[in-house]
């Protein structure tokens, strides 16, 4: 593996205070890399037990539906009988096709259409829970405001939300959201660029932050403002900041919520991981050594992050939510391929996590057995120069309800495209 090393990526982080002239260096710096490290007519490689699937060869479909995409590691794109699974299709007006694959009748139907969606995100499509797999909620603009669609995909009924979501609680009846104008001021490849009434890119800190939102009556109240996480341990670099909070996730049992609170200061970029009670009380801080970049539940007490702790470094960290307390996960072995995308396999034996692109543009795709210490290397994709910066293509690794299927998104072949892989003789 062709990765970037230390003292280049401490070079990269020294531009966090100039981010167009990063971008731009950064740009310049891949391409030369490509240009010495990159394989010609590479593509893919694959492991020889893995067969690489689209959504239409895994209905059955003949024709091809045209290029998809479903966004987060945190979301499953299956519903929960594993009968139907759920895409996004960019529209040529750039709008977003919600498309449901049926596995079953061999089928494929547009659903709803959204104009509210970021590149890494899509418009947070997923399956609500507790609906038998015949419910979906997606993030659309309706009369001019921020909101969530919920469908029925049985009785074509369609209830809506006057506020978008990010993380559907456990119970399928509540949700917590974000401001998407906000980030799109800051990160636009989460924010959604579309004007609306509700939210503003630079609401005050007071009146911004997670919102807690009730599927059922509509109702959303803002639960933890920007303004108490800049007064909760403050660090000096948060004077004149911009600030935000993203990646909200429940745990598995909806009793707490993690989300990461990041500002931009005059010396760079600051991220901290919190972890909440469901009410929001009982704040607690679990990470402060500035660099936290993507975590998942592995169950109620502990969450696993990819981060940074003055004693160890970057690595992938499992910490207990209550003690604070944690341990290095697959040091020397996960570790090497950097930042990723993880989360725990069903059963909670196996990890599942990605690497950005390398030198030779190609991202890795692993599977780490948390009982042996073994990793096996799933596939590698390239990942063309024109899927770069806000503008790439992360492979994000999502599991199935079952721990046997992996859905991926990929741009080997020159467009954004989503893939099904059976891993199922690998896990056993």
């Amino acid at each position: 593996m062709q990765r970037y090393n230390l003292l280049e990526r401490a070079i990269a982080g020294s531009f966090n205070t100039l981010p167009q002239v990063k971008q731009i260096a950064k740009a310049t710096y891949q391409s030369l890399n490509y240009l010495y490290f990159g394989k010609r007519g590479f593509k893919v490689v694959l492991h020889p037990q893995v067969k690489l699937l689209t959504p239409a060869e895994w209905t059955g479909i003949k024709s091809s539906p045209g290029d998809l995409f479903f966004g987060y590691y945190d979301k499953s794109p299956w519903s929960s009988d594993m009968q139907r699974a759920v895409f996004h299709r960019i529209t040529h007006d750039s709008n977003l096709e919600i498309v449901i694959f049926n596995q079953q009748e061999q089928t494929s139907k547009v659903v709803g259409i959204s104009s509210t969606w970021s590149s890494q995100q899509g418009s947070m499509v997923q399956w609500i829970p507790g609906s038998y797999s015949n419910k979906l909620i997606f993030n659309d603009l309706v009369d001019n405001k921020l909101s969530a669609r919920i469908i029925n995909l049985d009785t074509d009924q369609e209830n809506t939300i006057s506020s978008p979501i990010q993380t559907l609680h456990p119970n399928g009846k509540e949700a917590l959201t974000l401001n998407y104008k906000r980030l799109d001021s800051l990160v636009p490849e989460y924010g959604y660029r579309i004007a609306a009434d509700n939210f503003y890119p630079h609401q005050p800190l007071e009146e911004d932050g997670i919102w807690q939102v009730n599927l059922e009556s509509g109702e959303s109240k803002l639960m933890l403002s920007l303004a108490v996480l800049t007064k909760h341990q403050p660090r000096s670099e948060m004077v004149n900041s911009n600030h935000q909070v993203n990646h909200i996730m429940y745990s598995p049992a909806g009793t707490k919520f993690v989300f990461m609170h990041r500002w931009m200061s005059s010396q760079g970029k600051f991220s901290r991981l919190y972890v909440a009670n469901n009410d929001s009380n009982d704040l607690r801080l679990l990470l402060d050594d500035r660099m936290v970049s993507h975590y998942s539940w592995r169950d109620e007490e502990n969450i696993l992050a990819w981060a940074r702790t003055k004693e160890a470094g970057d690595h992938y960290y499992l910490i207990n939510v209550i003690t604070g307390k944690w341990e290095i996960i697959g040091e020397g072995v996960l570790d090497i391929y950097g930042d990723g995308h993880p989360s725990f396999s069903p059963d909670r034996r196996w990890i599942l996590t990605d690497s950005y692109p390398d030198r030779a543009r190609q991202q890795h795709l692993m599977l780490y057995n948390v009982e042996t210490g073994n990793l096996i290397e799933i596939g590698r994709f390239l990942a063309p120069l024109r899927f770069s910066g806000s503008s790439r293509c992360d492979l994000h690794p999502r599991w199935s309800q079952d721990g046997k299927m992996i859905s991926i998104d990929s741009s080997h072949e020159g467009k954004r495209m989503t893939y099904i892989l059976d891993v199922g003789c690998l896990t056993l």
